[in-house]
């Protein structure tokens, strides 16, 4: 995959480009993001952590040490609450570097205010900026009730918590728990486009969705998943290895075709097949093509089993798509990719598709599908930021090693086993088709089980399959183990024919015909 976002001095490594009405909470022109209030106020909270099995050992100390991970959870609220103050953030966002013990220096060097917004700012700006309030009230009472849990990753170059925080505040507005952690390197605070900091972003966004669960409020049964940029692979692998996730947004992210790193195709647990969850991907045009001399197909065409949708818009870098975005009256900083002077007009433009489409599939009721439905049915409309959607529905998910192994063990081989042949042609490579897991699911049946019957038709497939696999002599014992001597006697024969020399054949064989 070609990188997504085109910033020549980030070389290779950059991607290409239902709630009860509440008072509203602040008006739109008076908060940091220019937000239009949603139904309800938004809570706030940060949930300190450590996850226990995983370390941090490359710190400045001889230790190994815990490593940190940091929930930030924002969620629908009661009344009207006072609202945060964007310094908040910003001193919250201090904290994502890990204490000194660990990182070192690092922990006060890599503070907010040395990141792009602060110094495209500048100090006079910044400071006003800080005193400016966001629709978040810190530790506000959560709305009664149940909310759909929405995790966020993110980018690299967009790596605070509280980069996509207006995206959050959307979200939890209008009736959704959003967590978000920051992304942090395995070893170190700053991260790095590898096979070890990737994975440790999928399993922090683990961590945060099983803290978030800890609360009353948050669903534990409806779980949407939004990532841009390396967040945006770390998700879309979440997605695919987690059965719990319902629906996937991915903002750009090097993920439609090869990415230069070889992540997420080369992380384990990736493929598009496993991909069974509805995924929206929202993409700038020239993202969605693949790069010079690639015969890769799209994702969005491999996926089938995913109800797909492609929202392709005008130019969105990493700055047009976070909070650095909506922020006006800042300079353009060289090397830091934007595409456009601001970022609001894209973010409003885009918004609505994402609250939608969780809404559609992650709603309280029908009536919430049917509306978020209607509107992805819909052609985006023409105000001035040009978009287009695409809509791929998933054909009928393929039959699982579970479903498969259930339907052989009742009794019913010949309807698993005729669906997975109709299902080949999309899935060739499905693990029940594999030698190995026809093979392994034979002995278990036939040796540790005891089902010889039920043994029989996986063991013939697996013949038919892969004649060299010694399925013969599995299909002879399991014969003789449900009762047919005879049929046993006659495979072992044909067989020795074939092997006059195997000893072993020939023994069983003999003890076969004394029976």
């Amino acid at each position: 995959m070609r990188p997504i976002f085109h910033a020549t001095l980030m070389l290779a490594l950059l991607f290409s480009r239902a709630v009860r009405a509440q008072p509203p909470p602040a008006a739109a022109a008076g908060n940091a993001f220019n937000l239009e209030p949603g139904a309800s106020a938004v809570g706030f909270r940060l949930l300190e952590g450590e996850d226990r099995s995983r370390v941090v050992t490359g710190g400045v100390s001889a230790m190994a040490h815990p490593r940190p991970v940091r929930t930030y959870l924002w969620y629908p609220a009661r009344g009207t609450p006072r609202p945060m103050r964007f310094g908040r953030y910003a001193e919250l966002a201090d904290g994502d570097i890990w204490p000194a013990e660990i990182s070192g220096s690092l922990r006060g060097a890599l503070t907010y205010s040395h990141r792009p917004l602060a110094r495209a700012l500048g100090p006079a700006a910044y400071d006003a900026l800080r005193q400016r309030p966001v629709l978040a009230a810190e530790n506000a009472n959560p709305l009664k009730g149940v909310f759909p849990l929405i995790v966020i990753g993110q980018g690299w170059s967009i790596e605070p918590a509280i980069s996509l925080a207006a995206l959050a505040e959307y979200l939890a507005g209008r009736g959704f728990v959003v967590a978000a952690t920051p992304l942090v390197g395995t070893n170190s605070p700053i991260a790095r486009v590898e096979a070890m900091d990737f994975e440790n972003e999928v399993r922090d966004l683990e961590f945060a969705i099983a803290r978030a669960r800890e609360l009353p409020f948050v669903s534990p049964d409806k779980l949407g998943v939004i990532g841009a940029d390396m967040g945006g692979m770390a998700g879309l692998v979440l997605a695919m290895r987690n059965r719990d996730v319902d629906a996937f947004v991915g903002m750009p992210a090097g993920i439609l075709f090869e990415h230069p790193s070889g992540l997420p195709r080369s992380a384990p647990g990736y493929d598009p097949l496993a991909l069974r969850v509805p995924w929206l991907q929202i993409m700038p045009v020239p993202a969605a093509t693949p790069p010079p001399g690639s015969s890769t197909p799209s994702l969005f065409e491999t996926a089938a089993y995913s109800e797909r949708y492609l929202l392709l818009t005008p130019a969105m870098d990493h700055t047009d798509i976070t909070i650095d975005g909506l922020i006006e009256g800042r300079s353009r900083i060289v090397g830091v990719v934007q595409a456009t002077p601001t970022g609001s007009e894209g973010q409003k433009a885009i918004r609505p598709y994402v609250l939608e489409f969780l809404t559609a599939f992650l709603g309280p009721d029908a009536d919430s599908r049917a509306k978020g439905l209607a509107f992805l049915s819909r052609a985006p409309e023409d105000a001035g930021w040009k978009m287009t959607l695409e809509h791929r529905p998933a054909v009928p998910a393929s039959i699982t090693y579970e479903q498969f192994v259930e339907a052989v063990v009742a009794g019913r081989a010949s309807e698993a086993i005729g669906r997975l042949r109709s299902e080949a042609a999309v899935e060739p490579n499905h693990v029940m088709l594999r030698q190995e897991s026809l093979q392994r699911l034979s002995l278990m049946l036939l040796f540790t089980w005891g089902r010889p019957k039920e043994a029989i038709p996986v063991i013939e497939l697996m013949i038919e399959r892969y004649p060299a696999a010694g399925g013969q002599r599995l299909l002879a014992e399991a014969r003789a183990a449900s009762g047919d001597v005879a049929g046993a006697i006659d495979l072992y024969s044909k067989f020795l024919e074939q092997n006059p020399n195997n000893a072993n054949v020939r023994a069983r064989l003999e003890e076969l015909r004394k029976q």
